[in-house]
Formats: structure tokens, sequence, C-alpha cells
């Protein structure tokens, strides 16, 4: 190469040495302002808090009970989601938004889809409704599809599927192994009495 001509290299280095305009890839600006759909996830999310901190409270201590007791790690886990959202909620006000990975497949600027909130919202509204109603494992399965629909999953059978068989192990694990007690339906616990 004649030294009067330019290295390719060189001219498409920026500032850091990277190699931004050969990709066509240029850093994005920082992303200013406050985004709705980030402000009504620390809404939810201290609403969260308060209801197990505030719930926590109805559980009963049985007389033979340590010094922590059953309602320790509920208040636990309480106030560590409510500290969450506090200090969220001040990030998201102040107008911080945290930067995309260069591998994200997403555009942070996109607007919330509210639809999608919305089916995931009555998807946990709905297994709570259920669990007594139908069991665990059922309600579960429930909510894991229409949780998997809402954020783009294709086809009915896989996500139910995938659902049913988590929610079977996990509800045999915490129920037959630990002993908490969560309802199964009639058919779940009949086909499980034997253990």
């Amino acid at each position: 190469m004649s030294s009067g001509s330019p290295d390719p290299d060189v001219s498409t280095r920026d500032a850091t040495g990277s190699h931004a305009a050969a990709t066509g890839r240029h850093p994005a600006a920082p992303r200013t302002g406050v985004s709705r759909g980030e402000l009504a996830m620390v809404v939810l999310l201290g609403a969260l808090g308060l209801y197990l901190l505030l719930d926590a409270a109805n559980i009963a201590i049985p007389g033979s009970s340590n010094t922590i007791g059953p309602r320790f790690f509920p208040y636990l886990v309480g106030a560590v989601v409510l500290a969450t959202a506090l200090a969220l909620g001040f990030r998201v006000l102040r107008g911080d938004r945290g930067p995309s990975d260069d591998s994200e497949d997403i555009d942070p600027d996109a607007p919330t889809s509210w639809g999608a909130v919305g089916i995931i919202a009555v998807a946990f509204l709905g297994h709570a409704l259920l669990i007594n109603v139908v069991g665990w494992p059922l309600a579960v399965t429930l909510m894991f599809a229409l949780v998997a629909w809402a954020l783009g999953a294709r086809g009915v059978v896989r996500p139910l599927l995938a659902g049913g068989v988590l929610s079977v192990v996990v509800w045999i694990v915490f129920v037959k192994a630990l002993g908490v007690a969560l309802p199964g339906g009639v058919l779940l616990e009949l086909a499980t009495s034997w253990f």
C-alpha cells in the first residue's frame, strides 16, 4: 500500500478506536425522560411490597415457634420488595434509564405494550382466584401460558406443556418433600396420594 493512501482501518475508527463507522453502528445518545412503563412497574412493585407486609401480619404464630417465627421471612421479603420499589422509583423520577446492552435485540425507546401488561396482570389475578378452585398446578399452568403468549410465544401446546410440567414438579417438591400446603386439585392429589 502506498504511503499517500489512507489506511481503511484508520478512517473507520472513532475516538475510542472501535469500528463503529465500518459496522454502521454508532453509539446511541443517552436516553432521558421519565418512562411511564417504568413508573407503572414501580407502582406495581410497591403495591406488592405493601401487600406482602400487610398480609404477613395475618400469619398465625403457633405457641411452639422459636424466636424468629413464621412472619420473619414474609416481612423480610416484603421489606426488600418495597425498598427496591422506592429505590427504583427514585431513579426513574430522576430520569435515569438503564443502558442497553449491545447484544440486546430490543428497542429501549419503543412504547410500552399496554396490551401485554394487561394480559399479564389478568394472568396473575386469575392465578390468585383459581388456586383454590382448580388447584395450584393448573392455575400456574394457565398463568404461565398466558404470560408466555403475552410475551410473544407462538402456538398453544408448548406454553401449556412447559407450564404444566414445571408446575407439577414444583408442586410435588413443595407438597410431598417439604410438606408445604398447596392445593393440587382432585386429580393430582389422587394421582400422588401413594407417596
